[in-house]
C-alpha cells in the first residue's frame, strides 16, 4: 500500500475523525476518573496512585461525562471501521503506542464504573491473610474492621467471592503487594491488567502482521477501542485479564500448544466463561485436521491448562464455585430475560431458555463465523477459525444469558479481532450493543446518585435496557439471512 493509503488516502478524513472522537471518549472519562470518588468512582483512601484530586463531582456531571464516553466511544470505533473499509491502514507502531500510551494513563487514574476492584482487593486480603475468600464475606472478615475487606461496597459486602481460583490467587498478590492499602492494592491489580492487554495488543499484531487489512481491523477492535479501554481497562475488571488470556490462547496454539493451555487455564481459572476459547481450539482442529498437530497437539494443551488449574482449585477447594452456582439465578435489569422474569417466568426455566436461544445464534452464525479460510497460512487459518468458533460461543453467552455487564463482553471482543470471516455488519452490530449496553450501567454505583440521576439512569436500565436487548438478539438472527439474501441478489445481477 502506499504512502498516502498509509496515512488516510481513500479513507478521507475518517481516521482523523475516529481519532477525535476516541480522544474525545478517554478525555471524558480520564476527567470523572480524576476528579476523584463520586457516584461513578468509589473511594480508594489516602495514597498516591491511582491519582485523582478528590473534588467529589455531583453524580449529574459524572453521569453526563461518562454517557458523553460511551456514545464517542461507540461512534469512533465505527468511524474506525468504516475507514479500514476504505483502506486505511495506520502504522502497526503508531497503534502501538497510542493504545499502549492510553493503556498505561487509563491505568493511573482511579477505576471507575463499578466497585468491584474494591471486592477484588477485599477477596485477595482474606487470602493472603490465611482466610477463605470463598466462605468468608468482605464484611464477616475480621470482625468487619480490616481496612480493605472493609472497603467493600453494596451489594457485596457479605458476598462470598464469585472468581475462580486462578483470579483470587492474583487478587492475593497484588493484596500482599497493596499491603493494608486499598489504594496500593487496587493499583497493583490495575498493573496486572495493564500487562495483559499490551501482552494481547502486541501478540494480535504480529500473529496479522502479514494481513494489513485484518491487522488494521484489529487495531479498532481491540488495541484502540475506546469501549474497551475505558469500560474493560478503565473499569479494572478481572474480564480483561480473562478476555487477554483467551486471546493469547488462540494466538499461542499453532505453534506453542503448551503456552497456550497455560494462558487458557489462566483465562477460565479466572472466569469459567472464558474456557470457550479452548472449545474453539478444539472445534478448530476438528474442522482443519492440521498437519503436525495431532493427538499430541491437543493433550500438550491440556496438560498446560491442567498445570494451572489443578494447583488452583485444589489450593482452593471444592467449594469454590459455590456462590458461582448460586450467582447463576441471578438476572440483571438489561437483558432479554429480565421482563420474562417480572412477568412470572419460573427462573428454573432460565437456564434451558438460555440454551436454546444460545444455540439458535451458534445455528444462524456457524458457518460465518466458524467457516475456514483456506487461503490462509495454515498457522493463520488454525487460530482464525478457533477464534471464529470462540465468537460464536460468545455471541451466544452475551446475547442470551440472563445476567450480562458491558465488561463481560470482553469474552467477544479479542476472539472477534481475530477472526477470519466476522462480517463488517456483525461488528457494527456488536458495538452499538456495547455503547448502549455500557449507557445503561452510567454511573455506575448503587448510591450516592441524586433522585434524579437515579431516575434517569434506573429507568433507561430498567425500561429501555431489556428491550434494546431483545432488539440485539433479533438482529443477531436475522443478519445472516439478511447477508445471504444481499449475497444472492448481487450474484443474480
Amino acid at each position: 500500500m502506499s504512502g498516502a493509503a498509509a496515512r488516510g488516502g481513500p479513507a478521507g478524513r475518517l481516521p482523523l475523525l475516529a481519532g477525535c472522537l476516541g480522544a474525545l471518549a478517554l478525555l471524558t472519562w480520564a476527567a470523572v476518573a480524576v476528579a476523584g470518588p463520586s457516584a461513578a468512582v468509589p473511594g480508594l483512601g489516602p495514597g498516591r496512585v491511582p491519582f485523582d484530586l478528590g473534588l467529589r463531582p455531583s453524580s449529574a456531571l459524572v453521569s453526563a461525562l461518562l454517557a458523553l464516553t460511551c456514545l464517542a466511544g461507540g461512534a469512533a470505533a465505527l468511524t474506525g471501521l468504516a475507514a479500514v473499509g476504505r483502506g486505511w491502514r495506520p502504522p502497526p507502531r503508531l497503534v502501538l503506542r497510542v493504545g499502549l500510551g492510553a493503556a498505561v494513563v487509563v491505568c493511573l487514574l482511579p477505576p471507575v464504573g463499578s466497585a468491584d476492584h474494591l471486592s477484588y482487593a477485599a477477596y485477595g486480603r482474606i487470602a493472603a491473610l490465611g482466610g477463605d475468600p470463598y466462605t468468608a464475606s468482605p464484611a464477616a472478615f475480621a470482625g468487619g474492621r480490616d481496612p480493605v475487606a472493609s472497603a467493600v461496597r453494596d451489594p457485596w459486602r457479605e458476598t462470598p467471592s464469585v472468581y475462580g481460583p486462578v483470579a483470587t490467587l492474583l487478587h492475593a498478590l497484588a493484596s500482599l503487594a497493596g499491603g493494608d492499602s486499598v489504594r496500593a492494592t487496587v493499583w497493583a491489580g490495575q498493573l496486572v491488567l495493564l500487562a495483559a492487554w499490551a501482552a494481547a495488543a502486541v501478540g494480535l499484531e504480529r500473529a496479522l502482521r502479514h494481513d494489513e487489512a485484518a491487522r488494521a481491523r484489529a487495531a479498532v477492535l481491540w488495541t484502540l477501542n475506546p469501549l474497551l479501554l475505558t469500560v474493560g481497562l478503565g473499569g479494572a475488571h478481572a474480564d480483561v485479564l480473562a478476555g487477554a488470556a483467551a486471546l493469547g490462547a488462540l494466538l499461542l496454539a499453532p505453534r506453542a500448544p503448551l503456552a497456550a493451555g497455560l494462558v487458557l487455564g489462566v483465562a477460565a481459572g479466572t472466569k469459567l466463561p472464558y474456557a470457550a476459547a479452548g472449545a474453539g481450539l478444539l472445534v478448530a482442529h476438528l474442522l482443519l485436521r492440521p498437519a503436525g498437530r495431532g493427538p499430541g497437539w491437543l493433550l500438550r494443551g491440556a496438560a498446560g491448562a491442567l498445570l494451572v488449574l489443578v494447583p488452583a482449585h485444589l489450593w482452593a477447594g471444592a467449594h469454590a464455585y459455590d456462590q458461582t452456582r448460586t450467582a447463576s439465578r441471578y438476572v440483571s435489569l438489561a437483558t432479554v430475560w429480565r421482563p420474562l422474569v417480572d412477568a412470572g417466568l419460573p427462573r428454573g426455566a432460565l437456564l434451558p431458555g438460555t440454551l436454546v436461544l444460545a444455540a439458535l445464534l451458534v445455528a444462524v452464525w456457524a458457518r460465518r463465523l466458524a467457516g475456514t479460510a483456506t487461503t490462509l497460512e495454515p498457522d493463520d487459518e488454525l487460530r482464525r477459525t478457533a477464534a471464529g468458533a470462540t465468537c460464536l460461543l460468545a455471541l451466544g453467552y452475551l446475547l442470551a444469558a440472563p445476567y450480562a455487564l458491558p465488561w463481560y463482553d470482553l469474552l467477544l471482543w479479542g476472539p472477534l479481532a481475530l477472526a477470519a470471516t466476522a462480517p463488517a455488519a456483525l461488528d457494527r452490530l456488536l458495538l452499538v450493543r456495547l455503547s448502549l449496553l455500557a449507557l445503561a450501567y452510567v454511573p455506575g454505583l448503587v448510591d450516592g446518585m441524586s433522585p434524579a440521576v437515579e431516575a434517569l439512569t434506573l429507568g433507561y436500565r430498567r425500561e429501555v435496557g431489556p428491550w434494546l436487548a431483545w432488539v440485539w438478539l433479533l438482529a443477531a438472527l436475522a443478519l445472516p439471512l439478511l447477508l445471504a439474501r444481499r449475497r444472492r441478489i448481487s450474484t443474480s445481477r
